[in-house]
């Protein structure tokens, strides 16, 4: 037979058998998708809830249900959310509207769901005309405030139930049928079967979880297949990298949830003997109070980190001036620097005007600023200048404060990092204000660098390009 029908022989081979394959996953996906659905086990509702959840501990501190409400506009306007507050009276209060094209999406919530909530339970549910078209995702969770319980139901628009799914099939399907003409067209690896393999217990052992993969090339297997087996040790090694990090940021987050937890419980415990003196109920409480600001600061920052790493927080990109923004924080965080008496050395240009969302930068420098005021002991100093760049502007603060060691300088903008653990946990910081300050740079396009030497103080400096520089 002619290598040019041996070819379209295998070739149509591999077509069928793809086509096989994938017609059975998209079966097996669709009964597994509807059926979780239908269960209230989908992972829309999932995701829901987790945020849900979350938004309940950001708000956990308002006392009152109108302060819950202004909480609630503000997640509603910035995440597309429509929540509901039903008490047990059935008052029900609505915050946010859902829109399907121009028309506003009416539901209402079933009593039942709002019997069960109020009794301290949970509802996820997701409502879809089809499974080809877009669905109305729903959970509610139980709330207390101010004594009195409330019902809390988020909404929200989600897509078909195949969102994605038919470009990831097209992908993978793409993937395969090149992989295979390749191995078609090249020909000795099916002679050198042994060799082949390899390949496929290192993709096989990595499927599994295990990326400690690293394959050992047989003499027979060169040239394109050298390149393929280094692909795949690379793959392994950066997926390792992902799952420690992935490993290290749950135990991160774990941590710093426990610490305050264990306080607040233990300080609680004590505060319920009935011989403790005011005073020590005071300063036990204090400490409560202390610990729990500090457990809402951390869910806030783990919130922001989440939003803008996720690309979720929208950018509203305005000219204004940078010197004015600088010398405003520089003022507002006048109790901490002369507390401390710190020298301000501040030198910024005039008319510095720079075009980026404002909101955001004023983070940027209240963090760096914090950091720069909690670490410089008293009677140090703080610079802080500001100039135009050809490229747009740079901001660079100094301090002759504690410094930073080598060995940690390079992971000081890492989530959860601590240079300086123990001090770090007394001054209260979290380790994610710096994570945050990254990302809100990078989203405008500029870099922070730091340099620092223990005992020296430390610089951070960051280059923010103009729109010009952005576009290039």
């Amino acid at each position: 037979m002619p290598k040019w029908k041996r070819f379209l022989f295998g070739l149509a081979g591999v077509l069928l058998m793809n086509l096989a394959i994938y017609t059975c996953y998209t079966a097996a996906y669709t009964i597994v998708s509807y059926t979780k659905e239908k269960r209230n086990h989908s992972t829309a509702t999932t995701a829901l809830l987790h945020e849900v959840d979350l938004i309940t501990i950001t708000l956990a501190n308002r006392e009152n249900v109108s302060e819950w409400i202004g909480g609630l506009k503000s997640l509603s306007n910035s995440k597309g959310y429509r929540f509901k507050m039903i008490d047990a009276a059935g008052r029900e209060q609505i915050v946010g509207e859902l829109h399907d094209g121009d028309k506003e999406v009416a539901t209402a919530v079933e009593w039942e769901h709002v019997v069960k909530v109020l009794a301290g339970g949970s509802v996820e549910e997701v409502e879809r005309g089809n499974i080809f078209g877009k669905g109305l995702a729903m959970v509610g969770m139980p709330v207390d405030i101010g004594g009195q319980r409330y019902a809390l139901f988020a909404e929200r628009n989600v897509p078909s139930l195949y969102n994605g799914f038919w470009q990831q099939l097209f992908t993978v399907f793409l993937g395969f049928l090149l992989l295979f003409i390749l191995l078609f067209l090249i020909g000795r690896p099916w002679r050198h079967r042994e060799g082949f393999n390899i390949y496929i217990s290192a993709i096989r052992r990595m499927s599994k979880g295990d990326f400690s993969v690293s394959i050992q090339l047989p003499k027979q297997m060169r040239g394109e297949f050298s390149e393929l087996a280094h692909s795949i040790n690379d793959m392994a090694a950066e997926l390792s990298q992902m799952e420690q990090m992935r490993q290290t940021f749950i135990s991160n987050v774990s941590h710093e949830i426990q610490s305050p937890l264990t306080s607040i419980r233990g300080f609680a415990r004590v505060l319920q003997q009935s011989k403790l003196e005011e005073e020590q109920r005071q300063h036990y409480a204090s400490i409560i109070e202390t610990e729990s600001v500090r457990l809402s600061r951390l869910s806030d920052n783990l919130l922001k980190l989440t939003t803008l790493e996720a690309d979720q927080q929208p950018m509203r990109m305005k000219p204004f001036r940078l010197d004015q923004q600088l010398r405003s924080t520089i003022l507002a965080c006048e109790p901490q620097w002369t507390e401390k008496d710190l020298l301000m050395d501040v030198n910024l240009d005039e008319e510095v005007t720079y075009s980026g969302d404002e909101e955001l930068l004023s983070q940027v420098w209240t963090n760096v600023l914090a950091n720069s005021m909690k670490f410089t002991p008293e009677g140090g100093s703080i610079s802080v200048e500001v100039k135009r760049t050809s490229g747009g502007a740079s901001v660079c603060i100094s301090d002759n404060g504690l410094g930073i060691s080598e060995e940690d300088l390079p992971h000081i903008f890492e989530r959860f990092f601590k240079a300086d653990k123990a001090r770090s946990r007394m001054a209260g910081g979290s380790g994610l204000g710096l994570s945050i300050v990254k990302r809100i740079v990078e989203m405008h396009g500029g870099t922070v660098a730091a340099s620092s030497k223990p005992g020296s103080g430390t610089t951070i400096t960051v280059l923010l390009p103009d729109a010009a520089a952005k576009q290039q």
